[in-house]
């Protein structure tokens, strides 16, 4: 059956001319139906996982939370960043760590070209990159707009770095990378100490393999468990794959649709977990500086394996 889906995989992938395609892999049942690896690369190669990131950083708040380092979601972030304290502007006061996991902390945003903020170089520049962030002019109100951003999610790493006393990838690697057998580069830091994936040379530190990401995936698919151990509640799992009031279409750091949700990286990088079939399917690609997208993989060829595979 898998050598069949093999084949039929890489038919699409000619037909579609996916040359940047690196893997494909999809999970049922809690069993691997179908891996396939493209430009020489193998079950132990990683790629870069880009935004990915951010679900993962979700994750990490979730057992801060569960382990009461963190004692709500609507907790002030002031209370562990006293850079917010100091009147930059009144709405500081009034972000939340939900505002940061939904998108939606008001503070002022512009993608650029191709999501290369200005305003981000600047940052790489500068010493202390949480002053530099609540330096910057809020646009909105905190909790009244999704506007999806960096920002949010260099300071909620801040915070846990705070709430923990631990660089954010040490709390990560003990508690979530370690139970799943995830090996992962130390993350970059600024000089201030948040942990950061894109910072300029530390890309490659984020890379995961296929089978790494699908441990993600798996592990909300069985509500925060992973092999007989509860690694994050089930409770907050149930809360980060609920719609957020800002966007129906985002959880807290995680993507969602009709029939499940998602984690998405910028080039293609993909997660989805799909409840229905009790799929979880991994795309991982090259990313370029045009981004690109692979979502019909999913969408089109895995789904019509999971409907025969049922």
């Amino acid at each position: 059956m898998i050598t069949k889906y093999k084949s039929e995989l890489d038919d699409y992938i000619k037909q579609k001319h996916y040359r940047l395609v690196n893997s494909v892999l999809v999970y049922q049942d809690d069993e691997l139906i179908l891996e396939q690896y493209y430009n020489k690369r193998q079950e132990t190669s990683r790629n870069n996982i880009k935004s990915i990131w951010k679900s993962i950083l979700s994750i990490c708040i979730g057992i801060c939370l569960d382990q009461g380092r963190i004692k709500s979601l609507d907790e002030p972030v002031m209370n562990y960043l006293p850079e917010l304290q100091e009147e930059n502007h009144i709405y500081h006061r009034l972000i939340t760590i939900r505002h940061l996991l939904t998108m939606s902390s008001g503070i002022y945003w512009n993608s650029g070209i191709h999501y290369h903020c200005p305003l981000v170089e600047q940052m790489f520049r500068s010493k202390n990159w949480i002053s530099f962030i609540t330096d910057i002019a809020m646009a909105d109100v905190p909790g009244t707009k999704f506007v999806y951003k960096e920002w949010d999610v260099m300071l909620l790493s801040a915070v846990i770095n705070k709430a923990t006393g631990m660089g954010t990838y040490d709390f990560c690697d003990r508690y979530l990378y370690k139970p799943l057998d995830i090996i992962s580069g130390r993350w970059g830091e600024s000089p201030c100490g948040v942990a950061y994936t894109i910072i300029p040379g530390y890309e490659e530190n984020s890379d995961l393999s296929a089978r790494d990401l699908a441990k993600i995936g798996r592990l909300f698919l069985q509500g925060g468990m992973y092999q007989g151990k509860q690694i994050v509640s089930k409770e907050y799992v149930a809360q980060a794959i609920a719609p957020s009031k800002q966007n129906s279409g985002y959880g807290l750091l995680w993507w969602l649709f009709d029939d499940g949700y998602a984690c998405r990286g910028y080039g293609g990088q993909e997660v989805t977990v799909i409840p229905e079939y009790k799929a979880v399917a991994v795309v991982q690609a090259t990313p370029t500086p045009q981004s690109k997208s692979y979502g019909d993989i999913v969408q089109r060829f895995v789904r019509d394996i999971l409907v025969m595979n049922k």
